[in-house]
C-alpha cells in the first residue's frame, strides 16, 4: 500500500509539472509512468504461471539443532521475479503442535528459500504451503499462486560420527531369525538366495532338480544365512522426567549408537519397557527403513524403567544374543555390564567420538 501512494503521488507530480511547464518531455515521461504498472502487471502474471515449487523438510537438525525448512522455486518464464514469499505450517502427528515459517526472497530463474523451523519433536511432522505470493519490481502488485505442496518428514535426533567395532560372531551370528542376509549363503532350505549354473565342486544336494530337467541343464540354488537381532539395546529411561536438553541428548546418542551398529551391518533391537502394559516392548532394526519406522512411533509409547536383563530373559526365552548395550536416564553408557562413558547433554557430539564400543 505505501509503495502504491508513493507511486500515484509521483503520478500526480509528474501531469502536475508536465501541464505547468507544458513540456513535450514530462508529458513523455507522465505516459511511461502510467503504462508501466500494465506492463510490470504481465510480466508479474507470466511469471507466477510458469513458476514451480518444491516443499521439503531435512530429517536431521545443524549443529544448533534446528530444522531447515525449504522452498525451491523455478521461475521458467523469460522475466525476473523480484520477490516471492510464503508461510509453510508444519504439524506434529502426535500431538498437533504447529509451527509457523515465513519465507521470503528473489526468485530470477531458480532458488532455494530456507529457514530454520527451530526445536521440533522427533517424530512424524507433516509440512504445509498452500500459497506463494509474487511481487513486481515496484512492489505495487502482488499476485498469489495456489502450489497445495504438502510433504510428510520423519524427523530425527542428531546424529554424530562415533566408533563402534562389532565382530564377525556378532554380525554374523547364526539364528532362528525370520530375516536373512541379501548377500552372504547359508544352508537355510527355506530361502533361496539365487539361483546360478553348476559349476564343479557343488554339492549334489544344492541342485535344483526341477528347474534342472526344465532347462536341461544344472542349475544350483545357493541358500541364505538366516540372521537375529545379535545386538540388544536396552532404553532405559522415563521420559517425563528427563527434561528438554537431557532428552535431546538421550535420544541423539541412542540414535547414533543404533545408526553406527547399521554401518557395520550389525543387526540389533531397540528395546524399551512400556509403562502402560508393564511390558517389554522391542523394534528389529535391519535397515534405515526400520529405525525410521522407530522414530516416528517411539513418543507414543510411555517409557518407563525396569530391570532390563532379567526381563528380557523371562519375555523372550530362549533367544540368545551376542551383545547387549545398556542406555539409562542418568547419561550413563554401558556395554556388556562394563561402564563406558557418562555423557553431559552439551557435549554428546565430543563424548561419543571419544568412546569406543565393542560388541
Amino acid at each position: 500500500m505505501r509503495n502504491l501512494l508513493l507511486y500515484v503521488s509521483a503520478i500526480a507530480g509528474t501531469c502536475y509539472l508536465a501541464i505547468l511547464y507544458n513540456s513535450k518531455s514530462l508529458f513523455m515521461l507522465f505516459a511511461a509512468v502510467v503504462l508501466l504498472p500494465p506492463f510490470f502487471l504481465c510480466m508479474l502474471w507470466q511469471s507466477k504461471r510458469r513458476l514451480v515449487c518444491r516443499l521439503s523438510v531435512s530429517s536431521y537438525p545443524d549443529e544448533e539443532g534446528k530444522y531447515q525448512v525449504c522452498l525451491e522455486a523455478d521461475n521458467k518464464s523469460i522475466f525476473y521475479l523480484p520477490e516471492i514469499r510464503t508461510k509453510v505450517i508444519l504439524k506434529n502427528a502426535r500431538n498437533g503442535r504447529k509451527v509457523k515459517v515465513k519465507l521470503a526472497g528473489q526468485a530470477g530463474e531458480r532458488v532455494t528459500l530456507e529457514k530454520t523451523a527451530g526445536y521440533l519433536e522427533f517424530g512424524l511432522w507433516q509440512a504445509d504451503c498452500r500459497f506463494v505470493t509474487c511481487y513486481d519490481c515496484l512492489g505495487i502488485f502482488r499476485l498469489k499462486k495456489k502450489v497445495r505442496q504438502t510433504v510428510q518428514v520423519v524427523v530425527l535426533p542428531g546424529c554424530y560420527e562415533t566408533n563402534i567395532k562389532a565382530g564377525l560372531k556378532t554380525r554374523f551370528f547364526l539364528s532362528d531369525g525370520d530375516w536373512h542376509h541379501p548377500q552372504i549363503g547359508g544352508d537355510d532350505p527355506t530361502e533361496i538366495l539365487k539361483l546360478r549354473e553348476y559349476q564343479e565342486g557343488d554339492r549334489l544336494n544344492q541342485i535344483h532338480w526341477k528347474l534342472s530337467a526344465r532347462n536341461d541343464a544344472l542349475i544350483v540354488a545357493e541358500r541364505s544365512m538366516p540372521i537375529g537381532c545379535n545386538v540388544v539395546v536396552f532404553l532405559d529411561a522415563q521420559m517425563d522426567a528427563l527434561g528438554r536438553k537431557k532428552g535431546r541428548a538421550y535420544w541423539e546418542a541412542a540414535h547414533t549408537i543404533s545408526q553406527g551398529l547399521l554401518s557395520q551391518e550389525c543387526c540389533h533391537f531397540l528395546v524399551w519397557y512400556e509403562e502402560k502394559e508393564q511390558r517389554l516392548q522391542r523394534k528389529a532394526v535391519r535397515e534405515f527403513e526400520d529405525l525410521a519406522d522407530f522414530w516416528g512411533g517411539i513418543l507414543n509409547h510411555r517409557m518407563g524403567r525396569c530391570d532390563f536383563l532379567q526381563k528380557y530373559g523371562q519375555q523372550f526365552p530362549g533367544e540368545a544374543y551376542v551383545s547387549y548395550i545398556w542406555w539409562n536416564q542418568e547419561l550413563e553408557l554401558y556395554c556388556n555390564g562394563e561402564f563406558q562413558v557418562k555423557i553431559a547433554p552439551e557435549r554428546v557430539k565430543e563424548q561419543l567420538l571419544e568412546v569406543e564400543l565393542r560388541v
